[in-house]
């Protein structure tokens, strides 16, 4: 029989919250999870993150008058499909909570979807490892909602050059966009189904050890 599992963050309804960056921030590096989730410290964008928002308005949005010609070139080969920043809901009802993300582009029938991110020279090796699940997540919130298996899920990574420890201003690296697949074969997602279950009990155990006894110092509900 399942029972409710208890997680720091939590929606109007008192259901709990997880996303991919939730996870996986609580995987590297527990200390900064406490800080953010359980303690509820806003999170403070660094120059990089901005840099990526900004890459990431521009190919929503189609105005890359932000960036120069030549970084426009670049922009111009990214794909970019029908809708935009699609939220998609993942529910354990039975446990109490559910994984909640937006997909950065998707086709209008859900069979193709796609992520953008941006980073150094030879960054983009952390997206083909089978660690890096964020779109099997949003495979399985589709596959939930509406009943659709994507077909096709890629990472989209775009090179970012400069560095700002050296006085560079961050740019569009002027090299070609890359596609990168992610496994999203029923195997994949089946494995992510029921390790998100174990990983919620992991967090909700270390919140029951670690929560302030003080409810006023606790994240607010949103």
């Amino acid at each position: 029989m399942s029972s409710i599992i208890e997680l720091p963050k939590k929606d109007k309804q008192g259901m709990g919250l997880l996303s991919y960056s939730q996870i996986d921030l609580f995987k590297r590096n527990k200390g900064e999870y406490y800080q953010r989730y359980v303690l509820g410290s806003p999170f403070v964008q660094n120059i990089y993150t901005e840099f990526g928002n900004k890459v990431g308005g521009a190919l929503e949005s189609g105005d890359f008058s932000k960036f120069s010609e030549k970084e426009q070139g670049v922009l111009k080969q990214v794909v970019r499909l029908d809708e935009f920043e699609k939220k998609v809901t993942l529910q354990y009802s039975e446990y109490g909570f559910s994984v909640v993300g937006y997909i950065d582009t998707s086709s209008s029938d859900y069979l193709r979807i796609i992520d953008y991110k941006t980073g150094g020279t030879g960054k983009h090796a952390q997206y083909e490892s089978s660690e890096y699940k964020q779109l099997v997540y949003y495979a399985l919130g589709l596959r939930h909602q509406y009943g659709v298996t994507p077909k096709v899920a890629q990472v989209q990574f775009i090179e970012r050059w400069g560095n700002p420890k050296r006085g560079d201003e961050l740019r569009v690296g002027l090299t070609k966009p890359l596609l990168i697949d992610i496994d999203i074969s029923m195997n994949s997602l089946k494995k992510v189904y029921w390790e998100t279950i174990e990983i919620a009990k992991e967090i909700s155990e270390f919140y029951q050890q670690h929560k302030p006894k003080d409810n006023s110092l606790l994240p607010t509900l949103e």
